[in-house]
């Protein structure tokens, strides 16, 4: 069993959400705890929370994390800023605790030494797995440099590596962008990462037909993440256009981004890994992951995904999970 730490900007997109069922229902992981970030992290943790309630699993710690990246400003056209999106926690939580958090900057260090405290006290045991900005990871490593030699691994959900066979403008990439200086931090910290880039989690998705299954399996949890899959597909109706893919990129589908990074924490019988060189740059105030062909390689990279097993995998785990 791998112990981990989740860190999450739950609430913003409901993939963090079927990530955090996925390693709810798999016994392949213990979770030590989930810490989040970006943007309103307390209210984040009130998501996260809730969302344990309803997996009966309250006695997992969340810790609520930095809402702003290590240096501002982000680029003026960055469409991730630190601020909601306008539906986290919608059909979660109750109309107090959807309240914006007035003092964000309480919490800022709060999950960066929850972090360390776990790493320190099971030093080569602990794996993080990261499905938002890498704020507070940067943060523990400010406050913490040993921290590289603590952690057994890293596995990051984000980037383009294949731009090819992903074609979305580089400020889009959201994880990275949201705070390039935490990223840049990440990567040259020397401990193992897994990259799961976008052009792979892509090819991962629910549709209709999934969600309508998923409906009529009526329990509580499955219910909640029905409704955050449907207020995701109103709040981006229009993302389509605003990013300039394909009109019918969204339409219908429900992406499993971050599911694919926890699934690549605790195995790969449905993904395909290789080692490779992955650098950090960033060209007109936009961060950008490549892969020089004369580096040295630096880090596992999910190249390829089985795509129905994986999505067959995850409906049988989370249906087990919310008893239906």
């Amino acid at each position: 069993m791998k112990r981990i730490i989740l860190d999450t900007d739950i609430g913003t997109d409901v993939d963090d959400a079927m990530a955090l069922t996925l390693a709810l229902a798999s016994p392949e992981l213990q979770i030590e705890g989930i810490t989040t970030v970006h943007a309103d992290a307390p209210l984040r943790a009130r998501i996260a929370r809730r969302l344990l309630a309803l997996a009966g699993r309250e006695s997992i710690p969340v810790v609520a994390g930095a809402s702003l990246p290590l240096q501002m400003p982000l680029p003026d056209n960055f469409h991730w800023m630190p601020r909601l999106r306008g539906h986290e926690g919608i059909g979660v939580l109750d109309s107090e605790a959807l309240i914006p958090t007035v003092d964000r900057a309480a919490t800022a260090d709060h999950a960066a030494q929850f972090i360390i405290e776990q790493a320190r006290a099971r030093p080569g045991e602990l794996s993080l797995i990261t499905i938002g900005a890498l704020t507070n990871l940067g943060r523990a490593l400010q406050i913490e440099p040993r921290l590289p030699g603590w952690i057994r691994d890293v596995t990051i959900m984000g980037g383009v590596l294949d731009t090819q066979r992903f074609t979305w403008p580089p400020m889009f990439e959201v994880n990275l962008n949201c705070d390039p200086l935490a990223s840049q931090l990440v990567f040259a910290a020397g401990w193992p990462i897994t990259l799961v880039p976008m052009e792979v989690t892509t090819q991962v998705y629910l549709t209709e037909a999934h969600r309508a299954a998923m409906r009529a399996w009526d329990r509580p949890l499955t219910t909640v993440l029905v409704q955050l899959m449907e207020n995701m597909q109103a709040s981006f109706a229009d993302f389509s256009r605003e990013v300039g893919v394909a009109g019918d990129f969204y339409q219908g589908r429900t992406y499993m981004h971050d599911p694919l990074a926890v699934y690549a924490s605790m195995a790969c019988q449905h993904l395909t890994v290789r080692r490779m060189p992955v650098q950090l740059e960033i060209i007109d105030d936009v961060l950008r992951t490549v892969s020089p062909p004369d580096a040295a390689p630096n880090a596992q990279v999910c190249v390829d995904v089985d795509a129905d097993a994986f999505v067959a995998m995850w409906i049988e785990r989370v249906k087990a999970l919310a008893g239906a």
